[in-house]
């Protein structure tokens, strides 16, 4: 089974348990390197493995800004 997100804006198909970190690396993004969101609520860095998607869900992968 699939089901859909809405990944930057585009929609995305993803088999059933995808979670946040698979969606990562399925994109082929090093997970230091993107900033997530699921919903409009950031999802830290060591939750993405247990985030599970599901069908609906909007999520944001961004470049996080540093500075000082």
């Amino acid at each position: 089974m699939t089901f859909t997100v809405i990944l930057n804006g585009e929609p995305v198909e993803l088999p059933d348990g995808t979670t946040l970190a698979a969606l990562i690396a399925q994109r082929g993004l090093s997970p230091e390197a993107v900033g997530t969101a699921v919903n409009g609520r950031h999802v830290l860095r060591a939750a993405r493995a247990e985030r599970v998607l599901t069908d609906g869900d909007t999520v944001t992968l961004f470049q996080p800004i540093v500075g000082g």
